[in-house]
């Protein structure tokens, strides 16, 4: 297979502490790579690298054929000149004459839903008509390589729908070679021969995408283990037993859980507080579920409560749930990795609500 991007021992430090470090890297023609990794993994650092927008501190890699880069493809646009405009701009930018955008440019405008605003100054678009342009006017070059990052985080369910669509159908059968990075892993199997998986910059593993996507969920489920609680922070009065998910969990629909402790002395659940953070996998809250703050009094003997979500208001995505008991505002339990929980794409409020990454829903009314 010809190679068409060669990396090896590459590393990149940034701020005093490696990105990337020590990466062997080889794209065949023709060839489509996924790369998987929690938030701060190296992932956009290492396409950053190869699109030319870093400089390696170490190693070296090679390009053969052109590249298109498919980073931020929203930004960018001058937002005082024209759809058109911008499109022949990035077109020119990423290495294409004026004949070959105004050959592409009605396919370009087609695909991203602007052909009848085409003239109008981007600054009257909306940030996802900016945001289906770029996309469109990248993915249409004709490039032998293609670097691309959360590219079906733009636009609407039905544009990722498309996007995918013309991933799998152009993009391959064209033969293009593709280093792709996306957090939803049904995507990167669908799409991608291989997978690299990054864990703190270093390359823990590449192979086969299944094989490489479920070590890498394995990985993810093996966090949850908790701590000895001789050892968790807080005062140890009650101490959590177990954090039950009870599940499914889709989108808008019920969703039930329980929590169960133990009390090193008589009467510790009065005034006890159960707090559930919502995190996404790299531990960054989205929202609190609190039984004090819901209004709900546990009795002083209880060892247990359950919480019930008449509709649950989480994207789809994997999140982890971060446990901390409180008694009269004194921490007595924390585990930080409580349990994890997968939530399936469904219908919020009545509508479909596609996202980009795993966030927090909440009823809205404007007016």
């Amino acid at each position: 297979m010809v190679p068409r991007i060669e990396a090896t021992n590459l590393g990149k430090n940034l701020g005093g502490r490696w990105a990337l470090r020590r990466i062997d890297l080889r794209v065949g023609e023709g060839e489509v790579v996924g790369i998987v990794g929690a938030n701060g993994a190296g992932k956009s650092t290492l396409l950053k690298t190869l699109s030319g927008l870093l400089h390696p501190d170490e190693g070296s890699y090679r390009v053969h054929g052109s590249m298109a880069s498919l980073l931020e493809v929203g930004s960018g646009f001058h937002p005082d000149l024209s759809g058109r405009e911008n499109a022949y701009l990035r077109g020119v930018l990423l290495g294409m004459s004026r004949n070959q955008v105004a050959e592409l440019l009605p396919a370009i405008a087609e695909f991203a839903g602007v052909a009848d605003r085409l003239d109008e100054p981007v600054k009257f678009y909306s940030s996802g008509m900016q945001l289906r342009l770029g996309f469109s006017v990248a993915a249409h070059l004709p490039a032998d390589v293609l670097v691309v990052d959360e590219v079906l985080a733009v636009g609407d369910a039905a544009f990722q729908a498309k996007s995918l669509s013309f991933i799998e159908s152009n993009w391959r059968s064209s033969g293009r070679s593709v280093v792709y990075v996306a957090h939803q892993l049904s995507q990167v199997r669908r799409l991608c021969d291989r997978v690299l998986w990054l864990e703190d910059g270093v390359l823990r593993m590449d192979g086969p995408a299944d094989a490489v996507c479920d070590a890498y969920l394995a990985s993810q489920i093996d966090a949850t283990a908790w701590p000895e609680a001789s050892v968790r922070p807080g005062l140890g009065d009650v101490r959590a037993t177990e954090l039950r998910l009870e599940g499914p969990w889709v989108t808008g629909t019920p969703a039930r859980l329980t929590v169960t402790w133990s009390m090193s002395k008589p009467a510790s659940a009065k005034n006890l507080d159960v707090r559930l953070s919502v995190e996404r996998i790299d531990g960054s809250a989205l929202t609190l579920w609190s039984s004090l703050q819901s209004g709900w009094v546990l009795s002083e003997s209880a060892t247990g409560c359950a919480l019930e979500l008449p509709e649950l208001a989480l994207s789809s995505g994997r999140y982890r749930i971060h446990l901390r008991l409180f008694r009269n505002g004194l921490l007595e339990d924390e585990v930080p990795n409580a349990g994890q929980i997968e939530v399936q794409h469904g219908l919020w409020q009545g509508r479909d609500y596609p996202t980009p990454r795993p966030m927090a829903l909440q009823p809205q009314r404007w007016s």
